[in-house]
């Protein structure tokens, strides 16, 4: 039975990683800075247990990964990620683990169009010379990801953007995870050390717009808007730390600049078909409903 170490079981993949091994025969061993809640999966689980952990501190990230087999490598996109990662990388390797599956990003060339791309090619680099088998997951957009615009959809009935018509690949956070959780619990060697991930379908945002209208019943617009508007949007009224803003910029120009893929390869790699946005939207619908005008009087 072997022990794996999810590191970022809070995030939008880890949470699902978290519920995906706990329905498999191993342990599973969550860790988060400040671990307040559990998972639902943890609470009457005896093979789920949870560990607070600094990420700066590498005693700290030693004795998250002390027993264990595998390690789930994901930590919040921020500029410390690089380090953070490295500490985990170099705890895995001085407490014995066998192999990490990495949460990654496409490989965009060149790298400086997305700063967060170059991050993870840096850590890729390190994780290749660790000597520690490995697997870097790269997956497009996540469905999930559309929830940050719930705000000024529910208020307004609109969200805003600088894409113009340009389409997005958007992949199910939990095919994700069920990619991640096969290749943790293989008891074969890793076929690949990079795998590009791809969800179903590329939809720009006016699409998206008409989507969501059918989803909730509520007509929802997108607003196009220039790039220094749609950054000023970002920072001033959204208060989205500024590096995190520019990042979003980003790749908005990117998706402008180079088509991403039409086509999925989940099926490929796990044998079912991927999750759709149609469904997606459908169950989080309540989510994306507007708000009746009384609740502002």
């Amino acid at each position: 039975m072997k022990t794996i170490v999810v590191f970022g079981y809070t995030g939008t993949v880890g949470q699902y990683v978290m519920s995906t091994l706990s329905n498999y025969d191993c342990v599973v061993r969550g860790v988060s800075r400040n671990p307040k809640n559990w998972l639902n999966t943890g609470k009457n689980n005896q093979k789920v247990s949870y560990v607070s952990a600094n990420l700066q501190n590498p005693e700290e990230v030693e004795s998250a990964c002390a027993f264990s087999d595998c390690v789930f490598l994901l930590t919040a996109t921020h500029p410390k990620q690089v380090a953070y990662e490295k500490n985990v990388i170099d705890a895995a390797k001085k407490t014995g683990v066998k192999r990490i599956v990495k949460l990654s990003a496409p490989d965009i060339k060149p790298h400086n169009l997305v700063e967060v791309s170059a991050w993870h090619r840096e850590i890729e680099q390190y994780l290749e010379k660790s000597g520690i088998e490995f697997c870097c997951l790269r997956p497009y957009a996540f469905m999930q990801n559309w929830e940050r615009n719930t705000f000024t959809i529910r208020k307004f009935g609109k969200f805003f953007g600088s894409m113009d018509k340009a389409p997005r690949n958007y992949i199910d956070a939990r095919d994700v995870a069920e990619v991640a959780a096969k290749y943790l619990l293989s008891a074969e060697s890793l076929p690949f050390k990079y795998l590009t991930l791809t969800g179903p379908e590329a939809i720009n945002h006016y699409d998206m717009a008409q989507r969501l209208s059918k989803a909730t019943q509520n007509k929802i617009a997108y607003i196009n808007v220039s790039p220094n508007q749609q950054l000023n949007n970002l920072v001033k009224k959204a208060k989205v730390p500024e590096w995190l803003a520019k990042h979003v910029m980003e790749l908005d120009n990117l998706a402008k600049q180079v088509p991403e893929p039409r086509e999925p390869n989940i099926e490929r790699i796990l044998g079912k078909k991927p999750r759709i946005m149609n469904a997606y939207l459908q169950e989080v619908r309540d989510k994306f409903r507007r708000e009746p005008l009384w609740k502002f009087w």
